[in-house]
């Protein structure tokens, strides 16, 4: 059952020029059908402000966020839920001006591309990054069709067909992460990085922005969302894998006994 979204779960401020979209559903900040709409409506309202420059994403000191809830992936709720989470991180990748995704802790799954739709993301050493959706036999179609572009075909599908979580050190090092920082010093770079954009011409960032989105990436992300609805969502393996999650125990795929 979807929770109700109080004004404390997700809420943002502007400062200086910098707005902060802060995630606050402990304990790991998992994004329900809820949550969801909430993100969408939120960054809509953010994209037809124009009293800031540059926006901060943020969650927890324990989770950026670990995904989107398991029991809104079932086959009655997928695309409702796809739709929401898609409509939030094409609100956030579509910004006329720049976007930092500030991340500590455990940044998963739906967590994992909500930041990558961000320009930057600044990680603490300690955070981990993975999209582990293969082990309930599903796919990250954002992820599927954005990852690439960062890290490398190969390496992309190794991530994203092994469902492997990594340090961020390891996910700077791939492309993924823009900087590794430790724990203390993570505010200090984000608030400089942050400091430095909104120092810069907005027309020009905009212009920017704009000449790194491509017409062939959005056909991609729509081609592997409506591959996942169609060929995987609704499929013996997705259910139980899903039902084997919320029921803590391994599933039994079809090709095996």
């Amino acid at each position: 059952m979807t929770r109700d979204v109080s004004p404390s779960d997700l809420s943002f401020a502007i400062d200086n020029n910098v707005a902060t979209l802060a995630i606050n559903r402990p304990p790991l900040n998992i994004l329900d059908l809820g949550l969801l709409r909430a993100l969408s409506s939120t960054v809509r309202a953010l994209r037809d402000r124009q009293d800031w420059r540059v926006l901060v994403v943020r969650g927890l000191p324990k989770a950026f966020s670990a995904g989107v809830a398991v029991e809104d992936h079932l086959p009655d709720r997928i695309e409702t839920t796809l739709g929401a989470f898609h409509n939030a991180i094409r609100g956030v990748e579509a910004m006329d001006r720049p976007t930092i995704a500030a991340v500590r802790g455990h940044c998963l799954g739906g967590g994992m591309e909500l930041a990558m739709a961000c320009d930057v993301v600044i990680a603490s050493e300690t955070a981990t990054f993975g999209q582990p959706e293969i082990k309930l036999a599903a796919v990250p179609p954002y992820a599927v069709a954005r990852y690439a572009d960062l890290v490398g075909r190969r390496r992309a599908f190794a991530d994203l067909a092994s469902g492997r979580t990594f340090p961020a050190k390891e996910a700077m090092e791939v492309g993924y992460v823009t900087a590794c920082v430790s724990d203390g010093e993570l505010e200090v770079e984000v608030a400089r990085m942050a400091a430095a954009f909104a120092s810069l011409s907005s027309e020009a960032l905009s212009t920017l922005k704009r000449a790194f989105l491509r017409k062939d990436s959005e056909e991609s992300f729509a081609l592997a969302e409506r591959r996942y609805l169609r060929e995987l969502a609704q499929s013996r393996d997705a259910i139980e894998g899903l039902q084997a999650f919320m029921e803590k125990r391994q599933p039994i795929w079809r090709n095996r006994t």
